[in-house]
């Protein structure tokens, strides 16, 4: 009769422990990136009665008798499957869209490491992705390139990194076929030639658009001037109204910004005038000038740098001129009968010499005008492309489903800041529960297999989104009431063999 006392009171313990793990289970339903556990059980020893004897004789065999000493724990097993996605967009919010685990570390040299998969992770003061108890995120870190290293570390996002300035200027060494600046659109047919134009007496006028700015001495800058025989001077200049009848071979105008060494940004407005067309060709000539615009207001034609100089007896100002300063001589485009550029081996060069980038080093580049067109369109030429930027400081980030830190700067610029780092494991169940849904190594999970998401068969990450609980409350409920049941089974077994003891001891009565 005992034997099924203590049978009763080992299976009480069984299911006391299933229930303090339903409840565990329960308890975390809410839980970031939780993994539900199961609990197995299994049948502890048997005493055996009687053996199994063979046939013999005529005789057939008997099977063996045996009691049963009760019930014990088989397993505790956690169920790694994935949980259901919570869509948070918070930029820190991770979620793995399949198998592995993030990197997790409070040792200083990174050697120290967690695996979960709770994606609630933040920036602290210091710019480290961290967890909500200040263990740092590992990955891969990119240098000021963009170039991941390959080192495991900390993953930081600082917001004092700066994207270097890049200069408009071919590389060094040279890329055959690189574009430094490119021009595109289209410049008007019909604007009016100044060989059709009538300019009557006027001797010298300045093109409409190029508006001129008065000095201290009362002067005013001077730019280009047409004179009566349609050439251009640059002396000095002729202070009258701006001529209606020249604006009408004014075609457009732009202004293109450019880049040195140091990030220092300089403005050069482009004027294109149309000088000629040939009847018998149909070919059509274009004037293409250009100013540099200071940041002052002043602005400077070709071969003329900062500044005056006033001439001590007539008083007469002029720009100074040296080769510190901008350079573009007049250049011409001529355009087909197709209204395509007139192929041509020169090269529409600009130069923006020493006094003008303040210490860096001087400009010198090549305009690709190749794709402008002369349509009875308006004229809408521009710059469509420009290499270079000046310096960029981080304004915000975001996490690709790659794993990729993509840092955005405010000069317009994107890199690479890092990269979040997964790792697998052949045997996950094989993992250590450890705290704050963090995962241990053990012996029989195997060695950590470490990668990137979206390579080498690493699952990709859901940004914004975050892993809730694994847990099915319906099979947790479900298994309360069958734990419950067998609890209360075993109890009255307890208490039908104490009935019987009773009885066994008042025999003697």
């Amino acid at each position: 009769m005992m034997r099924s006392m203590y049978s009763a009171v080992s299976s009480l313990k069984a299911h006391q422990t299933k229930m303090d793990v339903i409840g565990n289970n329960i308890a975390n339903v809410n839980t970031v990136g939780f993994k539900g556990s199961r609990v197995t059980f299994k049948e502890t020893f048997a005493q055996t009665v009687k053996g199994a004897g063979g046939a013999q004789d005529g005789r057939g065999g008997t099977n063996p008798m045996q009691i049963g000493l009760g019930a014990d724990v088989a397993s505790i097993d956690v169920l790694q499957r994935r949980g259901a996605v919570e869509r948070t967009d918070n930029t820190t919010d991770l979620m793995i869209n399949g198998e592995g685990y993030f990197m997790v570390s409070d040792d200083t040299n990174f050697l120290n490491r967690y695996y979960t998969r709770a994606g609630n992770f933040s920036i602290d003061g210091g710019g480290n992705l961290v967890t909500q108890d200040g263990y740092k995120v590992l990955g891969y870190m990119a240098d000021e390139t963009g170039r991941l290293k390959s080192s495991i570390e900390g993953l930081k996002i600082d917001k004092s990194v700066v994207y270097p300035p890049q200069a408009t200027k071919p590389s060094v060494p040279l890329i055959a076929g690189e574009e430094i600046v490119t021009f595109g659109g289209n410049l008007d047919s019909n604007t009016t030639a100044l060989t059709d134009l009538d300019l009557g007496a006027t001797t010298a006028d300045k093109v409409k658009g190029i508006l001129p700015k008065d000095d201290t001495s009362g002067a005013t800058e001077g730019i280009y001037q047409y004179d009566s025989n349609l050439s251009k001077t640059a002396g000095k200049p002729v202070y009258s109204q701006k001529n209606d009848e020249l604006s009408k071979s004014l075609g457009r105008e732009t202004t293109i910004e450019v880049f040195d060494d140091f990030g220092n940004v300089h403005q050069i407005k482009l004027v294109f005038t149309k000088r000629s067309v040939d009847t018998g060709t149909g070919e059509s000539t274009w004037d293409v000038d250009g100013i540099y615009m200071g940041s002052d207001g002043y602005m400077l034609a070709n071969g003329e740098t900062t500044g005056w100089t006033v001439d001590a007896t007539s008083k007469d100002v002029a720009p100074k001129t040296g080769a510190g300063g901008f350079k573009m001589d007049t250049y011409t485009l001529t355009f087909d009968k197709n209204g395509k550029v007139k192929s041509s081996s020169d090269k529409l060069n600009i130069e923006i010499g020493s006094d003008l980038t303040k210490g860096a080093d001087a400009l010198s580049f090549d305009i690709d005008k190749d794709n402008l067109t002369q349509f009875a369109d308006k004229s809408n030429a521009g710059a469509t492309f420009i290499k270079g930027y000046k310096q960029g400081a981080l304004s915000e980030f975001a996490v690709a489903p790659n794993g990729e830190v993509i840092g955005a700067f405010d000069n317009g610029q994107r890199r690479v800041l890092g990269r979040v780092g997964l790792a697998n494991f052949k045997n996950p169940s094989g993992l250590q529960k450890f705290q704050s849904n963090m995962f241990l190594e053990t012996r029989n999970s195997g060695t950590a297999n470490i990668g990137k998401p979206s390579q080498d068969g690493f699952a990709e990450l859901n940004p914004g989104s975050l892993e809730m609980s694994n847990v099915d409350l319906g099979q947790e409920f479900t298994n309360m009431i069958t734990t419950q049941r067998g609890f209360q089974a075993n109890s009255r077994v307890i208490t039908t063999t104490d009935s019987m003891i009773e009885e066994l001891v008042n025999l003697k009565r």
